[in-house]
């Protein structure tokens, strides 16, 4: 009987050890601390903040959100001095998905984008003319540059709306900045938080359908009725950093403010997180034991007397990334994400964020360590594991649109045709062909720099031939953006 009772006291600490993940800081070297039986631990990774429901897993695979990712790349303007972009002499329309095409559309779509960070339409033609800025390093009007700039100021808005990383000249400040989308978490957090979240879904969805209907009037009636909800989700966020105790809720309602620009509220529900995380691990060291590599999350065999952590907080070093980010920190955002990726490798939203920061600060010097960020993520990144908007197609596209800025276009056709190849049989024949389309115009132009033209222009024809004819829109929009047609 001892034996038994010794044995399951033994049980039950290997199982707290594997559970929580105890490594010893530096302090604790030779010997461990075990957290009582009755102590609870909280874990933030993607897979709880994000869970999938069952029935989307494998057998109902999920459709990239297309009115998202092909908004971007119907929108090509050229930059009218410091004021806003105004839609080039040869597209009719500048977001002809979300902006529900014809009168009005452009306005629409410059809205969109801006209410993706919490403004407006000046919002998002500042981010617009940024990355053209970011891109092409000057502010000059469209036939002033170059077709290569041309195509790659399109590509780079694609790559935007297809990861959620933007990456811009601020026209007030002249200053690089970034924006990065987060989807905001349903159904956790305490049930005032998700009363107000579930508004904020639905609202949203009411936009996209009075887009779909071109019913520009209450399009603008929805965007100010969710300026209301989202001003209570900060408000109420407020709130709970005075007296709230649901971690849920700062994840929450701190992504809210994240994307809103509310920078300082989301830095404080961070803290409120982090005070959290603290007290229910007080017998733990919580912060990163090991500040990995790509070379060393490629090729763990190589250290074999590192031991991982199982803490899950790999939701957690994301935020913290986030923050890290706003402050202009990219070496400590690196740090996160690397720690990101070491707990939650299967999730795809830190690679891409990784992979834009070293492309963005010195591509062909970081373009080693980005192709083992690129191989990494092919290896690991499961979607089954968790509710998630991007997809290796995202991967892919960002960093051939990398390749095609550096005049690399072997290489950019490349990784273009590997995002093709990852697309969907539903959403090549199916659900989604526009983005089939614009992966397909990527290949097209990467071929036609080339000097590949009968090749290119074969791969042009058929995107023609593929749309519907009444689709005028998006057959001149591509129409204006292949690189055989522009001067």
């Amino acid at each position: 009987m001892i034996r038994k009772i010794l044995s399951l006291l033994t049980a039950s600490l290997v199982f707290q050890t594997s559970i929580y993940g105890l490594i010893p800081s530096k302090a604790q070297a030779m010997s461990f601390s075990f957290p009582k039986l009755w102590e609870k631990t909280i874990d933030i990774n993607f897979s709880d903040i994000y869970p999938k429901p069952f029935y989307q897993k494998k057998v109902f695979p999920i459709v990239i959100l297309i009115s998202t990712a092909v908004v971007a790349g119907v929108i090509t303007y050229v930059t009218a001095g410091a004021g806003a972009p105004v839609s080039a002499p040869f597209v009719s329309t500048v977001a002809s998905w979300v902006g529900g095409g014809g009168a009005g559309s452009y306005m629409a779509g410059l809205s969109t984008i801006g209410g993706w960070f919490g403004g407006n339409a000046i919002l998002g033609a500042s981010i617009l003319n940024g990355i053209s800025i970011a891109v092409t390093g000057t502010m000059g009007r469209w036939a002033a540059l170059s077709v290569a700039q041309k195509v790659g100021v399109i590509a780079s808005i694609t790559s935007c709306a297809l990861d959620g990383v933007y990456f811009f000249a601020n026209p007030e400040t002249g200053k690089l900045e970034y924006r990065v989308r987060v989807k905001i978490p349903k159904d956790i957090g305490s049930d005032d938080t998700k009363e107000i979240i579930n508004k904020l879904y639905e609202i949203e969805e009411q936009i996209q359908d009075a887009y779909k209907d071109k019913n520009f009037d209450r399009v603008k009636i929805l965007i100010d009725r969710k300026r209301h909800f989202t001003k209570e989700a900060l408000t109420l966020l407020k709130s709970k950093i005075r007296k709230g105790k649901n971690w849920e809720d700062f994840v929450v309602l701190g992504i809210v403010a994240w994307n809103n620009n509310k920078y300082k509220l989301f830095e404080e529900a961070l803290f409120k997180l982090d005070d959290i995380l603290m007290k229910s691990r007080k017998d733990q060291d919580t912060s990163p034991i090991f500040i990995p590599t790509v070379a060393f999350l490629l090729h763990p065999d190589l250290y074999p007397s590192f031991k991982k952590a199982n803490r899950d907080l790999g939701f957690f070093y994301y935020l913290y990334a986030l923050k890290e980010l706003y402050e202009g920190n990219l070496e400590e955002v690196k740090k996160n994400l690397l720690n990101a990726i070491m707990e939650n490798e299967y999730a795809l939203e830190p690679y891409l964020l990784y992979i834009n920061i070293l492309g963005n600060t010195n591509f062909y010097e970081n373009r080693e360590e980005i192709e083992m960020s690129v191989k990494l993520a092919e290896e690991k990144f499961d979607p089954d594991e968790y509710s998630t908007q991007y997809t290796l197609v995202s991967l892919y596209y960002r960093l051939a649109t990398f390749y095609f800025l550096n005049g690399d276009y072997k290489r950019a056709e490349r990784y273009y045709r590997k995002a093709f190849d990852e697309l969907s049989i539903l959403q090549k024949i199916f659900f989604g062909k526009q983005l089939k389309r614009l992966v397909q115009l990527g290949i097209a132009n990467s071929l036609y720099a080339q000097g590949k033209v009968s090749e290119a222009h074969k791969i042009y024809n058929d995107i023609i031939e593929d749309i519907d004819k009444d689709n005028k829109e998006e057959r001149q929009m591509i129409e204006s953006q292949y690189w055989g047609n522009m001067k």
